[in-house]
């Protein structure tokens, strides 16, 4: 066994994927462990119902700042990672994207913020969550903007730099604004998010920026057009896949269910943090794999960071599996309720994490449009079936459907990896 790890790990593409990987892991756990932390201290301070409140504004601000994206997270990854060693390119790759992408999130959050009563009270018929929605309105042009900016910075395999952007920085800063503050209310919590995602974006574009040589040469807009547009398709059908469980359960049920869902969910994605982490390394790679023509580089990153994922997840899977209301009672006693909805969700992470990074596998060897079919498929389903199942069953129905949907998207990714780049990652035993 250990001479075969050894054997694995002489061939330097896979000894710099599992070290990579390594630092990547760490810095997600710090950051898993942050947004662990803040999801504690929100249901904590704010008890359940404004906890639902503050929950629910998040997700339609997580869902908006995906539509005002228009796709160039993914995109900004795909070409930086081609073209990590070239500044210029570099640089204009990440301002041709917030150039178009900014402006697009700052008139959604207008919008948002005029339409907030008239949202809170016709579409969910909870007026008190008006002011929630209009306080973290603004936060929809930091979502958008440090997701762009951290994809960037991925791109040049500068992890220390990209986690803390988009899943440590703001909520650090947020979090500790709630605590000091002795903040009780949803709105509240909701404008510290926005202030805070507003310092994380100015501060980590400045770092995005610093220190780029003058290679390269300015980008093709066509060419980002091109990958942008599929992929705006794919981020919002994921997008809808995630979060669109929680606004429709709004919708039908109670504030605190809302809580009870978006804590499990919180907790359920800890188990594909370990995946998250694998793919800032493998992304990058990807791209520059299929730059080179190096289809046999792809098919090895791959099938060895499945095994990376598989042996890493399989014990936090068993224990979210076997300890689920004590994980949910940290939160306090009555989120022990939503036992059950976590089991259910960590089961759809599950086939997540063991299919590996079968979504940016197709779109950085140029194959978004078959993702974006997939991510169609998936999110339409969520959109017809999470409110079918809500109402027939509650929060256990829309946790069910979301964990089908889920684990599909994954699996008919699969299927397309096999289809377009002749392997098949679920097979991760195969030799290397």
């Amino acid at each position: 066994m250990i001479n075969k790890l050894k054997s694995v790990l002489s061939d330097p593409e896979h000894r710099h994927t599992a070290i990579n990987a390594g630092i990547a892991l760490a810095i997600r756990v710090l950051g898993a462990g942050m947004a662990f932390i803040f999801n504690l201290i929100i249901a904590r301070q704010l008890g359940a119902e404004q906890a639902g409140y503050f929950f629910l504004s998040l997700a339609i601000a997580m869902l908006l700042s995906a539509a005002a994206k228009l796709g160039f997270d993914n995109t900004v990854l795909r070409f930086t990672g081609a073209n990590a060693n070239n500044g210029v390119t570099v640089k204009s790759i990440l301002n041709f994207a917030l150039k178009y992408s900014l402006p697009v999130a700052l008139v959604i959050a207008v919008l948002l913020y005029l339409l907030a009563p008239f949202i809170a009270t016709e579409l969910f018929s909870k007026p008190q969550m008006a002011n929630s929605l209009a306080f973290i309105a603004p936060a929809i042009v930091g979502l958008s903007a440090v997701a762009i900016i951290a994809m960037s910075l991925q791109g040049r395999h500068n992890l220390i730099a990209s986690i803390p952007c988009q899943n440590i920085a703001h909520f650090l800063l947020c979090g500790a604004a709630v605590l000091i503050l002795n903040t009780s209310t949803a709105n509240t919590t909701a404008l510290y998010l926005s202030l805070s995602l507003g310092v994380t974006a100015s501060f980590f574009y400045w770092i995005a920026l610093k220190s780029l040589n003058n290679r390269g040469n300015t980008v093709n807009a066509n060419e980002l057009w091109q990958s942008a547009r599929p992929n705006w398709v794919i981020i919002l059908m994921s997008q809808a896949v995630q979060w669109s469980a929680p606004i429709i359960i709004g919708v039908y049920l109670v504030a605190e269910q809302v809580a009870y869902f978006s804590v499990a969910q919180r907790i359920a994605l800890l188990t594909s943090f370990i995946l998250m982490a694998v793919n800032l390394v493998v992304a990058p790679k990807f791209a520059a794999f299929k730059a080179a023509d190096n289809m046999d580089g792809i098919r090895k990153t791959a099938l060895f960071s499945v095994r990376l994922l598989t042996l890493s997840a399989l014990p936090i899977v068993l224990f979210m599996l076997l300890l689920p209301e004590f994980l949910m009672g940290l939160f306090g006693e009555q989120f022990k309720q939503g036992a059950l909805i976590l089991q259910i969700l960590v089961i759809g992470q599950a086939v997540n994490v063991i299919t590996g990074s079968v979504g940016f596998l197709l779109q950085m060897t140029g194959n978004e449009r078959d993702m974006r079919l997939v991510t169609i498929i998936s999110g339409c389903g969520v959109l017809v079936s999470v409110p079918l199942f809500t109402s027939l069953y509650g929060v256990i129905g829309a946790a069910a459907a979301t964990a089908f949907f889920i684990s599909l998207q994954n699996l008919l990714a699969v299927y397309f990896v096999k289809k377009r780049l002749g392997f098949n990652t679920l097979k991760f035993w195969q030799k290397i």
